[in-house]
């Protein structure tokens, strides 16, 4: 099956060197012109559109979707990785060798002793919200409005590819069969 998965709008936090993570921020005039930009990129053929539950993808899909007018579903497993208590914070403050944002960046991390998610959690959760999208679809092309985390996630896992920084507002294109 074929998703198509954008990244959300540009938010005041990305590229402030912190991290976002599930904090519920919208996103920002510049964010809405990179999704303006993108509609003119989607594909003809997507007939349905997911998108993570939190205010910045709410934003971009309801731009992406203004014109198409398609069903969309919100789905909370379709959210950013969880960094915890990190959420919101500068790296420097709780990285200053920048080891843990290495492993964030090679899909290696481990949020949970700071009351987040590893990327284990994010790859369970990720997965079963595509499975659950690929059932109900029937092999349909899709649209999911999702975050950078989980963009990298699915970059490392199906193209064994790592992907340090995703653009705001940039498409993807995966073939998944499950």
């Amino acid at each position: 099956m074929k998703f198509y998965i954008i990244r959300h709008g540009k938010t005041e936090l990305n590229g402030s060197g912190r991290t976002t993570g599930q904090l519920d921020i919208p996103i920002t005039e510049e964010g809405r012109g990179q999704v303006e930009t993108a509609i003119k990129e989607l594909p003809n053929d997507i007939v349905g559109i997911y998108s993570s539950d939190l205010l910045r993808t709410k934003q971009t899909t309801d731009i992406l979707n203004r014109e198409r007018n398609l069903p969309v579903t919100y789905d909370a497993r379709l959210r950013e990785r969880s960094f915890g208590s990190l959420d919101g914070q500068e790296w420097s403050a709780f990285d200053p060798d920048g080891s843990l944002h290495e492993k964030d960046t090679q899909q290696e991390y481990d949020y949970r002793p700071y009351g987040g998610e590893s990327a284990e959690d994010v790859r369970d959760r990720v997965f079963a919200a595509f499975k659950d999208i690929a059932q109900k679809e029937n092999g349909k092309s899709v649209l999911i409005v999702a975050h950078g985390g989980v963009i990298r996630l699915l970059h490392h896992i199906h193209g064994n590819e790592v992907h340090e920084f995703i653009r705001n507002g940039s498409i993807h294109e995966f073939s998944i069969d499950f």
